[in-house]
């Protein structure tokens, strides 16, 4: 039997709506060691309790679909989850004609509902990736739906108008809605600037910065628990050490939790310094190279071969 029960956040004192005695294929699987934060559920809460659109921004590898993820997966809530880019049309979200066979045996074309019309129809979550690489007619075609007491109109079928189900929620994940000099280096293929229509249609921004160190030392901890735990500790003051030479545009590259992850994991088979190049350095530019290579050195050394 179908029923809403209140579920405590693990470790954040917050309680939601959870969907119990429901079972669905789009339903996000739990990570058993995720750490959720409390100022973010709190504010994603929010969204879910009042039914505001909510846009997650930040740096990438920081956390803002994971979150969107889990929390869907805390409450047993299915989870429509797309990633945008510069090819994306109307039809990605909303749907397109197929071709088919009538009864008669007649070719025809039958028009099929995107990902967005059915998650507004039957309630479930929907998060569109990178929208801020997306074009702006797919942009366009959101604003009707994210605006109070929004709808979406099938224009190119029949005018079907489709209102929001109770239990439909939208987010959305950015790596900025400006453009500071630093992101058009980090994230091309983004756009200049947001549509300031479509920006004012979410109701909350929420800012996902990297974790506080502690917190970030615990995430990998829990990830990669083969890991001493000062190889942990030097990866996460490394990667703080790389964000305020980022903020100081002496490198322009992200040093994200996704990015200590992989490291961590990789230096449970090589040594440190071979398994930054493998998973850190080399995914860097030649002069963002040198300079971290540089902090590498100073706490793990020169050797980068062999274990």
């Amino acid at each position: 039997m179908v029923q809403i029960i209140k579920h405590e956040i693990p470790n954040t004192g917050i309680y939601l709506d959870r969907v119990d005695g429901f079972t669905h294929p789009l339903i996000p699987e739990g990570i058993p060691e995720y750490c959720f934060r409390r100022d973010l559920v709190e504010e994603i809460a929010y969204c879910l309790e009042t039914g505001t659109h909510c846009l997650l921004v930040g740096d990438a590898g920081t956390g803002k679909s994971s979150i969107i993820e889990q929390l869907a997966s805390q409450l047993n809530r299915p989870l429509r989850r797309m990633n945008l880019h510069g090819e994306s049309d109307t039809t990605v979200l909303l749907g397109r004609d197929y071709p088919s066979i009538a009864e008669d045996g007649t070719r025809t074309l039958v028009f099929r509902r995107g990902p967005l019309p059915e998650a507004v129809a039957l309630g479930y979550w929907i998060m569109l990736d990178e929208i801020d690489a997306a074009l702006q007619p797919v942009l366009f075609c959101l604003q009707q739906l994210l605006e109070e007491g929004g709808k979406i109109v099938l224009e190119d079928v029949d005018g079907t108008v489709l209102r929001p189900h109770p239990a439909f929620r939208f987010f959305a994940t950015a790596n900025s809605v400006g453009i500071a000099s630093r992101h058009k280096l980090l994230y091309t293929g983004t756009m200049a600037r947001m549509n300031e229509a479509t920006l004012d249609r979410f109701g909350a921004v929420v800012h996902v910065e990297p974790m506080a160190a502690a917190l970030e030392q615990e995430v990998i901890h829990k990830r990669v628990p083969e890991l001493d735990m000062d190889f942990v500790e030097a990866i996460v003051r490394i990667a703080g050490e790389a964000r305020k030479d980022l903020s100081n545009d002496k490198i322009a590259c992200t040093f994200s939790t996704r990015r200590c992850l992989q490291w961590a994991r990789a230096m449970t088979r090589f040594h440190p310094m071979r398994a930054a190049k493998l998973t850190v350095l080399n995914k860097l530019a030649e002069d963002d190279y040198r300079v971290l290579e540089g902090v590498v050195q100073r706490y793990f050394g020169a050797k980068g071969k062999g274990k």
